[in-house]
């Protein structure tokens, strides 16, 4: 199969086609996808997986990012707790038969100076409405969110510059914060 139609099989969207023709002809090509380490792993990881794997055979390098501290923001336990989740979680993902991807725990590049002073400067540019709207569809409780919960978005977006990848993969529930990911990340 053809590396496009790997990429694109069983997906709702891509953010533009025309960008991945581009991307599919470059000699490096790099995507993550981000996991909050929150739970069991459950069918649903699969849709994900899958499709990771088919990038990889369409020749991507990809990241996984177990996010710990999005977890830890969005209240699933004690960071003891979520980076045993995390450690399962990963274990997990190599069983279902995601190897060779370059995995990485959130809060291994997520504390760092760099990392943070990109987040102050993101948030510097994003109205309290336009991150709450970008959780909507996330599944989150906006009616009284929690100051966490609107930095959440924002350091979504910075894992995307701080991985140095080329595109992102989620689920439709993501769209709104890679949206706002591609209009505000050229700033930074």
């Amino acid at each position: 199969m053809d590396p496009y139609e790997l990429v694109t099989r069983n997906t709702v969207e891509v953010v533009t086609d025309e960008e991945l023709r581009a991307l599919i002809d470059r000699p490096v090509r790099r995507v993550y996808t981000g996991y909050e380490p929150s739970g069991e792993i459950h069918l649903g990881h699969m849709v994900t997986v899958n499709k990771l794997m088919d990038l990889q055979q369409a020749g991507f390098e990809v990241t996984v990012l177990i996010a710990d501290l999005h977890a830890f923001l969005n209240r699933k336990g004690t960071m003891e707790e979520i980076r045993e989740t995390a450690e399962y979680n990963r274990l997990c993902f190599e069983g279902l038969g995601l190897r060779g991807a370059n995995y990485v725990l959130g809060s291994d590049v997520q504390l760092t100076p760099e990392y943070e002073l990109a987040v102050l400067e993101l948030s510097q540019a994003i109205t309290l409405n336009r991150a709450k709207r970008s959780m909507d569809e996330v599944g989150r409780q906006m009616d009284n969110p929690t100051v966490s919960q609107m930095v959440y978005p924002i350091m979504q977006m910075v894992d995307i510059a701080t991985l140095k990848v080329d595109a992102a993969v989620g689920g439709i529930d993501q769209r709104k914060i890679h949206m706002l990911a591609r209009e505000h990340l050229p700033s930074i």
